[in-house]
Parts: C-alpha cells; structure tokens; sequence
C-alpha cells in the first residue's frame, strides 16, 4: 500500500477522498488538527509553524512516507513553498515521490518582489512598479507612479500585507503595517481574473478563466460575486497564452499553481499574482467543469494523467452574509454551499460564506429574474444586477468555449 503524507490541511478532504479510493493509506500533517473532520481512517499529525529542510525530512520518515504531497492554503503555509522546493532533492533521494514546483517557479510564486523583478527580465505584462528597500523610498515612488496605488509586501500569506494608498495619508498608514522590502504598484483599472492549472513533468492543464469582478480598493476579491468560466478579449487572451508558456517552460511548476491577473479597460493583460497552489476560486472550477482540482492534483499524485477541464456550465458565486437566507435555486439550476471546517475556516470568521450557483446555459434567463428578486442586502456588498452582470459574464464566456492555452 502507498503511503501518502499531506503537507497541509487545506480542503484535505478532498484531496484525502481520492487518495483513500486509490488504495492510499493517508496522513495528513496540519497546523489545526483535522482529525475529527476527516474520520478516524486517516491519520492526523502536527505540522510545525516553522519547517525548514532537516525537519521536513524527519516528519516523512517518522510517517514513512512513499509520496510527499504539498498542500499549501491554510494561513501560515504559503512560505513553505520555497522550503519544499529546496528539500525535495534531498526528500526523493530517500526513495519517496514529492511533486512540487522548482526552486526557481517557488520564488516567484512566493516573493512578489521576485515576480516583479522576473516580469521585467522576461517581458511578462505587469502592472508599473518600484521595489523599495525601506519605508523612506515609498513616497518617492508613489509619487513617480501616480497614486492610487498598492504596497505588496515581497513575502505574505493569502489575505494580507497588501495595502490600496489613494494619498500620502494613506501611504503611511500602509508603511507604517508592512514588512519591508515592498513593491509599490499601480493600481490597475479593470476586470480582475484568475486561472488555475495543475503541471506535470510534461504536460500542465488549465481550468477555465475565473472573473473576480471589478478592481477596486477592497484588495478582496472573495467579497465580490464572481463567475467562471468568463471570456478574454483577443489580446490579453494572447498575452495570457505567451505568459503561462514561457512560465512553464523556464520555471518548471510541477503541481497546482494559479495567476492573478487583470484585464484593463482597453484589452491588455496585466499579471497581479502567481500562487503555487489551489486558490478560492477552485470551488468555481469544480463547479463550473464537474472537475475538482484538488482531486485531480491527489489522483495526479498517484500516476493518473488528469483530464482536460472543460465547462459546461455556468459557476456563480455569491458572497452571502452568515445569517442571510437565499431563496430556493430555480429547478434545474443547483446552489452548492461549501460550509466552513476546521479545514477552511474562512465561513465561521468572515462573516461571510461563498455558496456556488451552478446554471446550465439554457437556464440562464431564469437564474437572472432568480438574481433581480433578491431582496436588498442578501449579497454582501453587491447588488442583485452586478450578480446579473457576472452571470451574463459567465454564459457568454460558456458560448465562447473559453479556454487558457497552457
């Protein structure tokens, strides 16, 4: 029997499932204890909150591990990255299988100071920025970019140290928060999108295009509606296509790995984030092409060639706040909640939960008059027409048979 260690708690009941039915015998290693959650077949251990290479290589061999699967998400994980990168040499050289990204994509998948500075040598479409070492050069390059703009600090976790300055009050609140270096960057105008895809030793495959709604100062795409698959004009379509190319073919991810990018208001990508993991949006990619991405990257794990996503269906998700009631879905349309777990907290602290409408296109006109009836406040800070706005965004993004060349 293969034994398969989890590195990460993250919606680990969807990577453990596949990997149980696959004849696995599983552990997952988690900062909180998934064990209750997961059922008492699986074996539950700690992960520390700080990992470095040696103690890595102890964990997989006290677990006995045949296959080491990265499963950044949870808070405090994102850093890791970089440390399972390094180590996996060393990790495979014991016999036991670890798909995880190169050392050189987990940089710049984990410092945005990196990214930056890696778009500028390649020629990747990013938004105008400046790095800055200390507080005191911000303000020089505030002024040089033109506010708005946003300050990154160059190694955060999902959520945090980015920071939306519309004036030099601003600017200070945000130098005052952040860990230096930082990247001071223009705020873009237009849509926001992501993508996520799963890369092999040869091969990587792409879910459809995700529209997070429009850009603004929130720096929190998870409070607006959101909506895959969505369609890209020709020209950003093609710079998506070039960018993903030349990430692959020069960096080599090797697992799950997503970009945040933005559309502006005259057609041209420009490339806000790359994760090396599974994102929010992959409850969207799940609904939206009956594929979920967490299962696809364990049965990856174990050998199997995952299969092309495609969507045939629109995935609507609506920002609801805990306590609001959603009506009934319209019959043959599904409303598909994903509750909060000692996995994925975010529903028990935000204040907010994310359920997923899944709409056949034919009943594209119903969902819309369902969206309109909202009463007032149902959605958390959107109204009734932008969710209709998305769901057009959607349908037509369906019709188009959108997909992201990889």
């Amino acid at each position: 029997m293969v034994r398969v260690v989890v590195l990460g708690e993250f919606r680990a009941d969807r990577v453990v499932a596949p990997l149980s039915r696959g004849g696995a015998e599983v552990t997952v290693l988690g900062c909180a204890d998934p064990a209750p959650f997961l059922g008492p077949e699986v074996t539950c251990a700690e992960l520390p909150s700080v990992l470095d290479g040696h103690e890595l290589l102890r964990l997989l061999d006290a677990c006995r591990a045949d296959v080491a699967l990265p499963n950044m998400g949870c808070h405090g994980q994102e850093q890791f990255l970089p440390v399972y990168a390094h180590a996996a040499p060393r990790v495979r050289g014991t016999g036991c299988r670890m798909p995880v990204h190169a050392a050189a994509f987990a940089r710049l998948a984990s410092d945005k100071v990196a990214l930056h500075r890696l778009a500028g040598e390649r020629g990747w479409p990013v938004p105008r920025g400046v790095v800055c070492e200390e507080a005191g050069a911000s303000q020089a390059a505030a002024e040089e970019l033109g506010f708005p703009v946003l300050v990154k600090e160059a190694r955060s976790e999902f959520g945090s140290g980015r920071h939306y300055a519309e004036d030099g009050a601003g600017l200070g609140r945000a130098g005052a928060e952040v860990t230096y270096p930082v990247l001071v960057q223009e705020a873009v105008v237009g849509e926001e999108f992501a993508v996520e895809f799963l890369s092999g030793p040869s091969s990587t495959v792409a879910w459809p295009v995700a529209s997070l709604g429009r850009l603004g100062s929130d720096c929190d795409p998870g409070r607006r509606v959101r909506v895959a698959p969505a369609a890209l004009p020709a020209r950003a379509r093609g710079e998506l296509a070039a960018t993903v190319a030349d990430m692959t073919e020069a960096f080599g991810p090797w697992g799950p790995w997503q970009i945040d990018f933005a559309v502006t208001d005259d057609g041209r990508l420009k490339v806000i984030e790359v994760n090396g993991r599974l994102s929010g949006v992959s409850n969207m990619s799940w609904v939206s092409t009956g594929c979920d991405p967490h299962e696809a990257y364990a049965q990856a794990a174990l050998g199997r060639t995952p299969r092309d996503p495609r969507a045939d269906r629109v995935a609507l998700e609506l920002p609801v706040p805990n306590g609001a009631a959603l009506p009934p879905a319209p019959h043959g349309t599904e409303l598909l909640c994903f509750p909060g777990s000692p996995l994925n907290p975010g529903p028990c602290v935000r204040g907010f939960h994310r359920p997923v409408l899944k709409v056949p296109e034919r009943l594209g006109d119903a969902a819309r008059a369902w969206l309109r009836a909202l009463p007032p406040g149902t959605l958390l800070n959107s109204a009734a027409d932008e969710a209709a706005v998305q769901l057009d965004r959607g349908l037509r993004g369906l019709r188009q048979g959108n997909r992201t060349p990889s």
